[in-house]
């Protein structure tokens, strides 16, 4: 394992934002199982901000279990991830820590091979033993635990998880071959697999990816029902990442949509929606839904279909929607870090609630382990914080005085209503309550806010190691 975990160093300047964070039980002892919820995590790839109905008008089809879910829970208006593209946003989600600590900023830290080192292992990779990943903490806390489809996490396709079920590295086929296979699903190497457009089934009794990953999770909630067992499901879809991939039932629902391509795309957020609520109807049929807590978020915003066989005569678009946002995955502009995020907890968390502060998918595992009654070691950091008293209004104020990005050479800063972009062509400061879709740049109007929140960045960016393949990057 790592000697050290870098983030913690001893000459580190950014002591505000590097807190070791326990959360402990109270001195009754640990919590009984039904004391504890289950926890259902879905994570779409790489769906819009403006997707969803729950989110403004652009969306581009109903998703109504998306909309049911904010219905029931409450809705984040600021609900962000660590990193605009999905292996660090996956990093930042499932260790619970700005993922630059490990030496991740770009996806190609998520897979590459490690110089100078023998293969990594469950037991030892990338990852420090006392980071244990959100679905180790709460095995140990006596959840089964079980990842579906996507995963971005070291040692692919082997996982921590008890049980995992059509893992992907980076995404597949939504269809298989004549043989059964999806490719980059369960595959000995990360192959992509994203070249094909398709309508499909080509083949009548062909399983959809996304209709398997939904029947897998229900099936492993059906067979955890019947113990006396809490659960941890972390749905990770590879959906609406591309392959252009739909299904052919799904044609007229997209037919009023302007482009092929945003209706192929429109398709595949329906069937996301549609296997959202299977799990969502599973829960209440089993009588689970009232102490199950379900989060909902998307991996980074959306994009452009990457890798595709794409026709000359179609237009170069971005597939999903920012909505009021500006930008796209890969960048540092709302529209590629600002996501759909909702939690539903009923009788905990108000239905139909709405909250306003910045949050991150950093607060996940603290949230969790605070609902589960769970501990984490001595040595464990997580940079996020449980939600649950901000949700309430136990606790007054904002989760976290500042919020950061960075990636290549470039990242930005949040800090209360302000954010400024460092380095890069995304330079600028931007009021974010009166100017959501950064537009305005105020930089020249507040030089002293600029410089102080620029410190405050460069105090966090010199803190951290060196990425952890330099001979892999790119430009992007």
């Amino acid at each position: 394992m790592m000697s050290s975990f870098c983030g913690c160093a001893a000459g580190l300047r950014a002591g505000l934002w590097c807190v070791l964070v326990a959360v402990v039980l109270g001195e009754a002892g640990e919590a009984t199982a039904a004391d504890r919820p289950n926890i259902v995590l879905i994570y779409a790839d790489d769906m819009g901000y403006g997707d969803a109905a729950c989110y403004g008008d652009t969306n581009l089809v109903p998703m109504p279990n998306v909309d049911r879910l904010a219905a029931e829970g409450v809705r984040m208006t600021d609900g962000y991830v660590t990193a605009s593209v999905c292996g660090p946003s996956r990093y930042g989600l499932l260790t619970g820590v700005y993922q630059q600590k490990l030496g991740v900023r770009w996806n190609q830290d998520a897979w590459s091979i490690l110089r100078d080192r023998a293969p990594e292992t469950l037991e030892d990779n990338r990852i420090p033993a006392s980071q244990p990943l959100m679905n180790q903490t709460l095995a140990r806390a006596g959840y089964r635990t079980a990842l579906f489809g996507k995963s971005n996490m070291p040692c692919y396709p082997q996982t921590t998880f008890d049980e995992a079920y059509s893992v992907m590295a980076f995404g597949g086929q939504y269809f298989p071959d004549e043989h059964g296979v999806y490719a980059g699903v369960d595959a000995p190497k990360a192959v992509g697999g994203h070249k094909r457009i398709l309508w499909g089934p080509e083949r009548p009794d062909d399983e959809y990816l996304t209709d398997r990953l939904g029947r897998q999770t229900v099936e492993f909630i059906e067979r955890e029902s019947a113990t006396d067992r809490p659960f941890f499901a972390y749905l990770a879809f590879n959906a609406p990442h591309s392959p252009m991939q739909a299904k052919t039932s799904h044609r007229d629902a997209v037919a009023h949509l302007e482009t092929e391509a945003t209706r192929m795309y429109a398709a595949m957020l329906l069937s996301m929606d549609e296997n959202i609520g299977r799990v969502l109807d599973a829960l209440d049929r089993l009588g689970l839904a009232d102490n199950t807590l379900v989060a909902f978020a998307s991996d980074n915003g959306p994009t452009f279909a990457y890798s595709v066989l794409w026709p000359e005569d179609w237009p170069r678009e971005v597939l999903g929607s920012a909505g009021p946002l500006r930008g796209y995955k890969g960048q540092q502009y709302e529209g590629g870090i600002r996501v759909p995020f909702v939690l539903r907890w009923p009788g905990k968390i108000a239905a139909g609630s709405v909250y306003r502060e910045p949050v991150s998918t950093l607060d996940l595992y603290p949230t969790f382990l605070a609902a589960a009654g769970a501990k984490v070691g001595p040595q464990t950091q997580l940079d996020g914080v449980d939600l649950l008293p901000f949700l309430s209004g136990q606790t007054a104020g904002a989760p976290h005085e500042q919020l950061y990005w960075m990636a290549e050479g470039r990242g930005a800063i949040r800090q209360g209503d302000w954010k400024l972009h460092v380095g890069g062509a995304e330079n600028g400061l931007y009021n974010l309550r009166e100017d959501v879709g950064e537009t305005a740049d105020r930089a020249a109007e507040h030089p002293e806010r600029v410089a102080e929140m620029t410190r405050a960045f460069r105090a966090f960016a010199d803190a951290m190691p060196p990425v952890l393949n330099p001979g892999a990057r790119k430009k992007h």
